[in-house]
């Protein structure tokens, strides 16, 4: 539809110092360009469908936004917080859609004065909010206000497909599924209940609630005490004052909500923290992570129920009161948890409670820290590495079975490929290049078919694949192997990797990224390239396994302090035979993360005695270790796969491997996700019992016994 100029009204609330706007849009499809135009005397916080698109504090604020990723088809919500220091008000918006006008600020929004917990959200009720007040246009950018939204292309701020955290003129967000995907109500599978029972029941309930609540109101020297969660803060200094600490029982990640109550309004200062003395302790106001776990608020007077503006990952919080001489009643503290919607499909549960309470560790880690994409961190980074995303979509297989999240996420790499083949080592352009990252993002292809059976999406990327295969191969000698020079930066984070010479845990990679471009090969029926990969992987076998034998893979330093390359050694020692040992790393490496107090995994493996971490290493120390790092969920698969004995023969399940190694276990029970249905098993100390589901045949291995080819259906098989 066409509107011309006059029709922009310039709308506010009764209040002169800010107002909360709102209102619902229909769109008949999702556009292919979408660009808003605001104005609002003298800043806005602006919103769509709950997202925060930009925070600007100025007069001359007048700014046309590319917006396309934060729309649908169907209902869509704009929401605006306006704020005015002084003198005349008003706020003017204009959202075009592929060169059409769809929304303009006018009386059908609708207005409060105060905030209320939710009202960005879509599913919010304000029915009780009052029409918007018309103010003349002069009032409200006239002089500014001439033609449509993106009639100038220079001057539309793109939106950047990146992490949207660190908000401000250019808006940030990313077209994930996280944004289209739904919960829906599910039950256990019935023909589950006989093998596993009701432990599987509870298993199936057990996902984080949508809110958390306060455990506990820590007290040290210097914090307010509150009485049942009021805290009543008298006046404060000019830059600081009282404050107090929240503790949440436990790792959670979403949105901090509170009410505020002063007279004139607070200015409020929030510290978040996965341990205590993150919140006590602040890192520098110049460092990254500063912005990450720090926010500055400004609340009107009256009642205010806020939200924070950005997502975190936390236990702990700080709230701390200055420049408020009038003082302020805090309370109703909650988090509006923000998670990936999955269904807990995976299970595992044995006869040693720490091996149970580590595989739910992990599930909870992992779960936290699928977001808009696998983040490697719910605190810090909060980004998408390749090493982090290639090992949490493995563990990810055996606990939910998703596969839009990886798809997305491979997907964004793949778009910022380097032009002679590299893939980057995290999500954006310009990231630096790892050698083992750029072989983990082939490998995960492999992984993927492998788990889920489908063929189209390795396919769709295969000429992206084969660029990075070739980058790898360009750097390997005649004998077969890369020789890897020594890094030139201090950091590892900036090329190459720690690690130098013939490594044989990268070469051990190279070759594996070679064994799946020839699957690639293959599948796509090219034979130029079939020969061209079996040839290179014949020659690399051959060099791998002697380089192998002279240097042990288990020796490479750094190897047993990573989570992702400690999880390789793992399967290498099951698959030797040594799983009692492999075992009893399980348990000693991550039942440390429980004994210190921890309810998710960290990032490596740190010396962490007593209730909250220690950390030791000063590198470490200096970023703030993640205490929820989504590749350190190891177990979740390991367990399954190596002491269940449930692995995928051929791509998606078709045929099923299931070979039990108990180890000194003496019952075990797992629960594996696959596109055909579950895989059930339950081993005692008389029975097993096997669910094998419709289309799929699994090959049943005991000790010492003959391999039998099981059809689907439920088997019983005497030990």
């Amino acid at each position: 539809m066409a509107m011309s100029m006059n029709s922009v009204q310039p709308i506010w609330g009764a209040s002169a110092k800010e107002a909360f706007l709102r209102r619902r849009f229909q769109l008949v499809a999702r556009p292919r360009r979408a660009v808003l135009r605001i104005f609002s005397d003298t800043g806005y916080e602006l919103f769509l469908n709950g997202r925060l698109v930009a925070v600007v504090d100025e007069w001359n604020n007048t700014r046309d936004y590319e917006v396309t990723p934060f729309l649908h088809a169907g209902e869509n919500l704009a929401a605006v917080h306006v704020l005015n220091h002084s003198g005349h008000r008003g706020c003017s918006l204009e959202l075009c859609c592929d060169g059409a006008v769809e929304l303009i600020s006018d009386g059908s929004w609708r207005a409060s004065d105060c905030e209320k917990w939710g009202w960005i959200l879509p599913e919010f009720d304000d029915r009780g909010w009052a029409g918007a007040r018309i103010v003349p246009l002069q009032y409200a950018g006239l002089p500014q206000w001439r033609g449509h939204a993106g009639d100038h292309p220079e001057r539309v701020i793109p939106c950047l497909q990146g992490s949207p955290f660190f908000v401000g003129e250019i808006p940030k967000a990313v077209d994930s599924p996280f944004f289209r995907m739904r919960e829906t109500a599910e039950d256990v599978p019935p023909e589950l209940a006989d093998i596993v029972g009701d432990g599987y029941r509870n298993s199936w309930n057990a996902r984080p609630a949508p809110f958390a609540e306060v455990a506990a109101y820590p007290l040290v020297a210097g914090a307010v005490a509150g009485v049942e969660g009021v805290f009543q803060l008298e006046s404060s200094g000019r830059y600081e004052g009282p404050f107090f600490l929240l503790d949440f029982g436990a790792e959670t990640v979403g949105f901090l909500r509170f009410r505020c109550a002063s007279p004139k309004g607070a200015r409020l200062r929030i510290r978040y923290g996965e341990s205590l003395a993150e919140c006590l302790a602040e890192p520098a106001r110049d460092q990254l992570l500063y912005r990450m776990l720090n926010e500055e608020v400004m609340l009107g007077a009256g009642v205010q129920e806020y939200e924070s503006r950005q997502r975190v990952g936390f236990r702990f919080v700080r709230i701390e009161l200055f420049d408020t001489p009038q003082g302020a009643e805090l309370s109703g503290f909650t988090v509006r948890a923000t998670l990936y919607p999955v269904s807990y499909r995976g299970y595992f549960h044995c006869s040693d409670p720490l091996l149970n309470r580590i595989w739910e560790a992990g599930r909870k880690t992992l779960h936290l820290c699928m977001q808009e994409y696998y983040l490697d961190g719910v605190k810090r980074d909060r980004f998408l590495w390749v090493g982090d995303t290639r090992a949490e979509a493995l563990y990810n297989y055996y606990l939910f079975g998703d596969q839009e999240l990886f798809r997305f996420s491979w997907e964004e790499i793949a778009s910022v490929q380097y032009a002679d083949g590299a893939i980057p080592s995290a999500m954006g352009e310009g990231s630096s290049i790892l050698w083992d990252y750029v072989a983990w993002w082939v490998i995960a292809f492999h992984d993927y078919r492998l788990f889920t059976g489908d063929d189209a999406f390795p396919l769709r990327l295969r000429e992206n694949l084969f660029a990075a295969v070739d980058w790898l191969s360009a750097r390997a000698g005649e004998d077969g192997l890369i020789d890897i020079p020594e890094n030139p930066m201090p950091s590892w984070m900036i090329v190459l990797n720690k690690v130098s010479g013939h490594s044989p845990y990268l070469n051990w990679l190279y070759l594996r990224a070679l064994r799946t471009a020839l699957e690639v090969a293959i599948l796509a029926d090219e034979p130029e390239r079939i020969c061209h990969y079996q040839t290179l992987v014949e020659r690399t076998e051959v060099a791998v396994e002697k380089l192998m034998r002279e240097t042990s893979i288990f020796e490479e330093p750094g190897m047993r302090r990573s989570s992702t390359s400690l999880y390789e050694l793992l399967e290498l020692l099951f698959a030797r035979g040594d799983s009692r040992e492999a075992l009893e790393v399980i348990r000693r490496e991550w039942g440390a993360h429980l004994d210190a107090g921890a309810d998710t995994l960290y990032e490596g493996f740190y010396a962490s005695p007593g209730r909250y971490p220690v950390v030791t290493d000063p590198q470490a120390r200096a970023l703030y270790v993640s205490f929820c790092h989504g590749w350190t969920a190891g177990p979740c698969a390991l367990l399954p796969a190596e002491i269940a004995g449930i692995k995928p023969l051929e791509p998606g399940f078709r045929r099923i491997r299931v070979a039990p190694n108990p180890v000194d276990l003496a019952e075990v029970e797992a629960v594996v996700p696959t596109p055909h249905g579950e895989i059930a098993f339950a081993l005692n100390g008389s029975e097993l019992r096997l669910l094998v589901p419709e289309g799929t045949t699994a090959e049943l291995v005991l000790p010492g016994g003959p391999t039998r080819t099981l059809s689907a259906g439920v088997h019983r098989v005497a030990r």
